[in-house]
Order: C-alpha cells, then sequence, then structure tokens
C-alpha cells in the first residue's frame, strides 16, 4: 500500500490518461499458469479479474505462447504494471499494453484470440510475425547438400554482411526464426540477461533472449536474441562496437534459433516457474524494505536482474 500510494502521488497525470483498468500481457511461455499471473500482478495492485489464455495448460499441446488480461480495482494500478514490461519470467520479456479507451472488459477468449491472430481496433495485440515482402528465401543445391538462401537487398544497402546459408532440411517457420535471430559475441563473462535485453530493445522489439558459455573462446559468453520484427536486424548490425561492462560487443548472424520451452515436460515447466516466482517475491521483499520503494518499483525489471546476478554468484 506504501509503495502504492507513493507512485500514485508522483504519477497523478500519467495515470488521468488511461481510461480502462484492464491490460494485455503478451509473449507468456506456455507452461505459465493463472495462479502465477495472478501473484505477480498482484503485487501491483488490487485486481478484480484476471484470465489466462488458451486456458488448456498442457504443456504436450502446440501452444507457443498464452496472453493473460488483468483487471485491476483502480485506474492507477495501470501505469504502475506497465514498469514489469521487458521483465524477464521464465524465459520471456513480457510485454504489457492497457487496452485502449472504450474497451473496458476482458474479451472471452474466442475473441481474444481472433485479437491475439488478426488485431482489432481499440485493443493492442502482437500479430505473428513473418519476414517482410522483399526478403527472399530459396533453396539451391540437390539432397542432401542443398541449403536455404536468404536475401534482404537493404543489408547490401547498409554495409551490412550477407545472411549465410542454412541446412535446406529446416523448415520454413525454423529458417524465418532464425533470419529474425542475432548472435552476439565478445560478451563479458557476468554479463546479465537484462543488460542485453535492454540494449537491444532499444533497437526493436526483443522476443526471445538465451544467454551461453562460449566453447571456442574460455571466460567468454555469447547470446541470441530473435527480434520480433526482421527489420530490426539492421538497427542491431549498426550498434555493434557498443561497450558492455567495458567490452565491445560483436552483433552476428545467427545459424540457430533459440530453442523455445514448450518441447519440455510439465515437470521441468513447473521448476522453472517456481524459481522465476522465487524471484518475484524476493522482489518484492526488496521493495517493501527499501528507503524509496516507487523508485524501485519504476525500476524492478532491473532489481530481478540483481536478484539473477546474485543467484548466479552463489
Amino acid at each position: 500500500k506504501m509503495v502504492k500510494k507513493r507512485y500514485e502521488e508522483s504519477s497523478s497525470s500519467l495515470s488521468s490518461k488511461y481510461r480502462t483498468r484492464v491490460i494485455q500481457v503478451t509473449n507468456i511461455a506456455p507452461q505459465t499458469t493463472k495462479d502465477q499471473m495472478q501473484t505477480l500482478f498482484g503485487y501491483v495492485g488490487k485486481i478484480d479479474d484476471i484470465r489466462l489464455y488458451p486456458t488448456v495448460r498442457d504443456v504436450a499441446f502446440p501452444v507457443q505462447s498464452r496472453v493473460c488480461y488483468v483487471k485491476f480495482s483502480e485506474y492507477s494500478s495501470i501505469p504502475i504494471a506497465q514498469h514489469l514490461t521487458n521483465t524477464v519470467f521464465i524465459d520471456r520479456a513480457l510485454i504489457i499494453l492497457p487496452i485502449l479507451e472504450g474497451i473496458g472488459e476482458i474479451p472471452s477468449e474466442s475473441k481474444a484470440m481472433q485479437i491475439q491472430n488478426a488485431g482489432l481496433p481499440n485493443i493492442v495485440s502482437v500479430p505473428e510475425k513473418h519476414l517482410p515482402p522483399h526478403v527472399t528465401s530459396q533453396i539451391q543445391g540437390m539432397p542432401p547438400n542443398h541449403v536455404f538462401v536468404t536475401v534482404d537487398p537493404n543489408f547490401a544497402a547498409e554495409g551490412i554482411p550477407p545472411y549465410p546459408p542454412l541446412r535446406g532440411s529446416l523448415d520454413s517457420g525454423k529458417v524465418e526464426e532464425i533470419r529474425r535471430t542475432i548472435t552476439v559475441l565478445n560478451v563479458k563473462t557476468g554479463t546479465m540477461p537484462n543488460q542485453i535485453l535492454d540494449l537491444f530493445n532499444e533497437v526493436g522489439e526483443v522476443k526471445y533472449i538465451k544467454m551461453c558459455d562460449r566453447k571456442d573462446v574460455q571466460g567468454e559468453l555469447a547470446a541470441l536474441v530473435e527480434f520480433s520484427e526482421q527489420a530490426s536486424l539492421l538497427k542491431a548490425f549498426k550498434i555493434s562496437g557498443t561497450e558492455v561492462n567495458a567490452e565491445a560487443i560483436q552483433v552476428t548472424h545467427s545459424t540457430e534459433a533459440i530453442v523455445k520451452p514448450h518441447a519440455k515436460s510439465n515437470e521441468a515447466a513447473q521448476r522453472e516457474i517456481e524459481e522465476a516466482m522465487r524471484r518475484v517475491r524476493e522482489a518484492q521483499n526488496m521493495i517493501s524494505a527499501s528507503i524509496d520503494p516507487g523508485e524501485i518499483l519504476l525500476n524492478l525489471p532491473k532489481v530481478l536482474g540483481l536478484l539473477e546476478k546474485k543467484k548466479k554468484s552463489k
């Protein structure tokens, strides 16, 4: 309550522009549960209603992501909730947007799925992404030596290296994912995922991010960053050389996709959810104990990053 009151006093002008008490949360891992969303957004304010779609949760079903609608008791909770945007929950950066003016109720599941797939007026949604029309992919060669060759004419115009060929055995959907993904090299050990996420969110919406050790270079990390839009790669390459933790990162094309979590077992998925919620609870304790809780709330994604760093140091 103290956090909420303090935030309301400093952002009354912000909350006045929202004529809705409903938010839409997208890019949610398929194994996430309604209870986890209830707990996460319950820290923001009192919740009148919450729905998580699709309602079927079994990870054996081919559900790649879920969408959540949260209706708060007070309008002032909307701008607070939006500060959780880009918080990495399990392995994805949440995208939180308000339902626009004139729409004050949570849509039914069938309506929500239509919104998610096609987009409707007055509601913000994230439609399925595809490569733009000017980008062409075709198979060259004969099996088993055939490869996918993708050409973006804008790369040559901007001085960006062309796409490397990919295995011809890949399906077209996987090829599209890879063509929206970059590999970030020369990442210093100790760099947090949120640091890479914050940097590349400046050039385009990041859908997934994965950090890993480099087998060929000891003491160095690499990151795979998948964008929602292929066009974001143009800007991503232009910030190659930016220093992160006093090291100049290097941006290259990826030749592999980020492994998505929907293939995991229910047991493994639940363990990841429990770990993510443990971090959220720790963050809430830090907020409650802080001298300046309002400022901590505004930077909650960074707080979660610090907790992750603390976890790794252990």
